[in-house]
């Protein structure tokens, strides 16, 4: 497999990326110091969290015991955890947008995207009622996040049990007053958060009538905007296939995992955006 397809990055990503957590990736810890170089050991992050292979595969490629492979990625997730969200996950105003030519192309008076994605996780030891998702049908784990009109993420609410609706997520993550004078596009699932912030959302059709062609109208609008957060999701989760499979690891690990996959794809967003910016649009 070439580097790329490994760590999801060119050799020159790869190192910018590196370079962010270097300070963190080379201090040193209490106790039994491990021989294994920054460059070795974000790279084993990477490919871990790109290919999700067990720790026993892992082990084989990387030629250390099992041992060592989940010491150096549990102390990897620590290290580049903070160094990358903070370089790459921010919250962009209204104006900031605009001022780089991103807007939404029907509602471009809205500030952002809200969606939450699950994930199948292994059955819980504990909790497993609150876990469980009757529409999945199986235990999943949730992540709200928020998205800007270039599609990047610009706030992450994540490790949620599964039964928990998408709505109660949405007052439990405290932003509604981040959307008191630019709108948030947001689907059904959200009905009613527009009593106490401005939101966007498809109408629902009423119980004795049919949607008029105007509401239909409406709606596909909403919808050709919000897909902007689906193909994000796509992103993130293709590159990142411990997101996209169901997840073995520790629930209280999971936030961070969620949040340095975020700020990864984020990065790469920048590089190769989901859109066309709205100039090259209008040429």
């Amino acid at each position: 497999m070439t580097f790329r397809n490994l760590t999801g990055f060119s050799n020159l990503e790869f190192e910018t990326l590196k370079n962010i957590c270097l300070p963190r990736l080379t201090r040193r810890r209490v106790g039994r110091q491990q021989n294994i170089t920054a460059h070795r050991k974000f790279f084993v992050l990477l490919t871990w969290l790109r290919k999700y292979p067990t720790f026993e595969e892992l082990s084989i490629a990387f030629r250390m015991t099992k041992r060592k492979i989940y010491t150096v990625i549990k102390n990897a997730i620590e290290d580049v955890h903070q160094p990358l969200v903070s370089e790459y996950i921010k919250w962009y105003s209204k104006q900031e947008q605009e001022q780089n030519n991103f807007a939404f192309t029907n509602f471009p008076q809205c500030l952002a995207i809200v969606d939450v994605t699950v994930q199948p996780i292994k059955r819980p030891t504990e909790n497993q009622r609150g876990w469980y998702s009757g529409k999945h049908k199986t235990h999943v784990i949730k992540s709200q996040t928020i998205n800007g009109a270039d599609g990047r993420v610009m706030h992450v609410y994540s490790g949620i049990n599964g039964r928990v609706h998408d709505i109660a997520i949405w007052r439990n993550s405290n932003v509604e007053e981040q959307f008191q004078n630019n709108p948030i596009l947001a689907d059904k699932a959200y009905i009613g958060i527009q009593h106490n912030c401005q939101a966007i959302i498809p109408i629902r059709k009423p119980r004795n009538r049919e949607l008029t062609e105007n509401e239909k109208s409406f709606n596909k609008r909403v919808s050709s905007d919000r897909i902007l957060i689906e193909n994000y999701y796509a992103r993130l989760k293709n590159k990142f296939k411990i997101l996209s499979y169901r997840y073995r690891g520790s629930i209280t690990e999971y936030k961070k995992i969620f949040e340095i996959c975020c700020a990864l794809t984020n990065f790469d967003v920048q590089l190769r955006p989901l859109r066309r910016r709205n100039t090259e649009n209008q040429n």
